[in-house]
């Protein structure tokens, strides 16, 4: 069998594998034991962590480019490191209140729009899961934006923000403090 193949096997099966998780609900994963296939290199997660994840991805990013969604799952990677919750389900359902006014803030628009959980068969989240279970499992492409970054908005929004902007991808702009 060609590397090739041999590859494309081992992503399907992974694929299914995750598929199979996601159905069942079970919260972490371990496959180093899937049908004699040499999965030492996948690395265990908290499930619950990477759909929090993914859902942020989808929600925020499902039409970007891939690197966008690989940046947008980063920045709430980079939140984590720096302290803004100690996980990214904590970081992606962050609720804080303005002092003056007393409204609740959310860290992400679409969970004070209170928008659905995706279908978790939809091919747009099953690419998030993916990129999110990337970024959780094996720390995927931490290059894209400094580990500083922890602000985007799309070109659409003029937060005004304070912050000093490091990079746009597709449709989003990213910053740092």
């Amino acid at each position: 069998m060609s590397n090739i193949t041999s590859n494309f096997r081992m992503l399907m099966l992974l694929s299914l594998f995750i598929v199979g998780m996601t159905i069942t609900g079970n919260k972490t994963i371990d496959i180093s034991k899937v049908h004699g296939i040499d999965f030492s290199n996948i690395v265990k997660v908290d499930m619950k962590q990477v759909h929090c994840l993914a859902t942020n991805i989808y929600h925020e990013a499902r039409k970007e480019p891939l690197l966008g969604q690989y940046a947008v799952a980063r920045v709430v990677m980079n939140r984590v490191k720096q302290g803004f919750a100690n996980t990214p389900c904590k970081v992606v359902y962050q609720i804080t209140k303005q002092k003056d006014t007393n409204n609740k803030v959310c860290q992400f628009s679409w969970v004070c729009e209170n928008k659905p959980t995706p279908n978790k068969n939809h091919p747009d989240y099953v690419k998030a899961l993916q990129v999110a279970y990337d970024v959780m499992a094996y720390d995927s492409h931490k290059d894209i934006l400094p580990k500083s970054a922890v602000f985007f908005h799309a070109l659409h929004v003029d937060p005004m923000w304070p912050y000093k902007k490091v990079k746009q991808i597709g449709n989003h702009i990213f910053y740092k403090k």
